[in-house]
C-alpha cells in the first residue's frame, strides 16, 4: 500500500513574514521548490500585473505574502507557479448539516476532497496574518484554500461545479478574467465573520472558476453559492427554515444554473444521490455515522481511491463552527486515524506518513447522463 507524507503547519505574523517563513519551509524540499518555482509559458510580467491588480482588491495581503515567498526562493513574482494557476481539479462531495438535525444540536459541515495523491499538498496549515482573522485549512500550492474554519467560526468547503476550470491543458477553459477557487476560499477565511459577510464579498468578486461553494457559520446559517461560466446563483438556510441542510458534488444543483448544462458525469449523480438518500429527512445524524459516509467506498459511499485518475479522496473532514474544530483523515481511509485540531490553537509543526489504496475506477463512473 503506497504512503504520502503529510504536514501541519503554522504560519503567523504580517503577510510579507507569512510569506517568507513559508517559503524557507518549501526551500528544504527540491520537489516543493521546483512545483512553486515552475512558472507558466506565455505568463510574463504584465499578466503578473493584472493578476497583483485583482489580488490587491479581492485578496488584500497576498501580493505581500507572495513577495516574502519569492525573497525567500530567490526568484522573480512572475516565476511562482501560484499567479499563473490562480489567475484566471477537485472532485468533492460535500454537506452542511443545521443543528436541528444533528445529534449533538451543533451545525456541521462534512466534506471528502478528491484529487490526485501527486498534486496533492497533504498539508493542514493555520494561518494567523497581521490584521486578519485566524483560520485552519487545507492548502493548495500552499498559499490557497481548499476548505478551513476561522477564528469567528465561519467554515468554508467547495467543490467543482461541472468539468473543472484552470490554465492546464486538459481543464476547461476560464469563460472570463478572475480567481481560482483556491484563493476565493481563502479571502472569505481570512476577511470575513459570517455567511452574511460572506455572501456580501462574493456579490461582486471575478471567479473564473466553476464551483459549489458551501458555507456554514455559528448562528446555524448556512448558503449554497454556484458559479457556472460566469453566472451565480445562491440558496441560503437558516435555522427556522423548512429545508434543514444543503449538499453537493460536482454539477449545478440550483435550478438557475442547472439548465445550462444539462449533463452530470455518472459519478456525480451517485455520489448526490447517496447523500440524499442517507441524510434527507433523517435527524439525530450522528459524527460517526458522517465519518462512516465519508469512508464508504464508491459506488455505495463518498470514497474513492481513483488516485491515478485525479479522483482519489485526499482528504476527509469534519468543520464545527461552534467547536472551532476540524477532524481530519487523511488519503480515505480509516486506518490513517481521524485527528482533530483547533483553530484557537496554534498547530505543531510536524510531518507522519499516512497510506493510500491505488485502484481503477468502476466502469462508468465518468458517463456523461442526462441531469435530473
Amino acid at each position: 500500500m503506497p504512503t504520502i507524507q503529510t504536514h501541519t503547519l503554522s504560519l503567523s505574523g504580517t503577510s510579507y513574514e507569512v510569506g517568507l517563513q513559508l517559503g524557507h519551509v518549501i526551500r528544504q524540499d527540491p520537489a516543493l521548490l521546483s512545483n512553486h518555482t515552475a512558472g507558466m509559458s506565455g505568463f510574463g510580467p504584465a499578466q503578473v500585473a493584472e493578476a497583483a491588480a485583482l489580488f490587491d482588491r479581492w485578496c488584500p495581503g497576498l501580493n505581500e505574502e507572495l513577495a516574502g515567498l519569492a525573497d525567500a526562493l530567490a526568484v522573480r513574482p512572475e516565476k511562482l507557479f501560484y499567479y499563473s494557476m490562480t489567475y484566471l481539479l477537485p472532485r468533492c462531495s460535500h454537506v452542511a448539516l443545521l443543528s436541528a438535525v444533528t445529534a449533538d444540536g451543533k451545525p456541521l459541515l462534512a466534506r471528502n476532497y478528491e484529487f490526485s495523491h501527486q498534486a496533492e499538498d497533504f498539508c493542514l496549515v493555520r494561518t494567523a496574518v497581521t490584521g486578519k482573522y485566524a483560520h485552519l485549512g487545507t492548502s493548495v500550492l500552499h498559499l490557497g484554500r481548499d476548505d478551513g474554519i476561522n477564528e469567528h467560526g465561519l467554515a468554508v468547503t467547495i467543490s467543482s461545479c461541472g468539468f473543472p476550470v484552470g490554465a492546464l491543458p486538459y481543464m476547461r477553459a476560464p469563460k472570463n478574467k478572475g480567481l481560482q477557487f483556491w484563493a476565493v476560499t481563502r479571502a472569505l477565511l481570512e476577511n470575513c465573520r459570517d455567511v452574511s459577510e460572506a455572501l456580501a464579498c462574493l456579490e461582486g468578486m471575478p471567479i473564473a472558476y466553476n464551483l459549489n461553494l458551501i458555507l456554514l457559520d455559528r448562528s446555524g446559517r448556512a448558503a449554497l453559492f454556484e458559479t457556472l461560466d460566469g453566472r451565480r446563483a445562491q440558496k441560503v438556510i437558516e435555522p427556522d427554515s423548512a429545508q434543514q441542510m444543503l449538499w453537493a458534488t460536482n454539477h449545478a444543483v440550483l435550478p438557475q444554473l442547472a439548465a445550462i448544462e444539462p449533463q452530470v458525469m455518472a459519478h456525480s449523480a451517485r455520489r448526490y444521490d447517496y447523500i440524499g438518500q442517507q441524510l434527507s429527512g433523517k435527524t439525530g445524524i450522528t459524527v460517526p455515522a458522517l465519518k462512516n459516509m465519508l469512508l464508504a467506498e464508491y459506488p455505495n459511499g463518498l470514497c474513492c481511491h481513483y488516485f491515478d485518475e485525479f479522483f482519489g479522496t485526499t482528504k476527509s473532514m469534519l468543520l464545527s463552527p461552534a467547536d472551532g474544530t476540524v477532524e481530519l483523515c487523511w488519503g480515505g481511509e480509516a486506518a490513517n486515524g481521524w485527528r482533530t485540531y483547533s483553530v484557537a490553537q496554534p498547530l505543531t509543526d510536524s510531518a507522519a506518513t499516512a497510506s493510500i489504496q491505488l485502484k481503477k475506477a468502476v466502469p462508468g463512473t465518468y458517463d456523461w447522463l442526462p441531469l435530473g
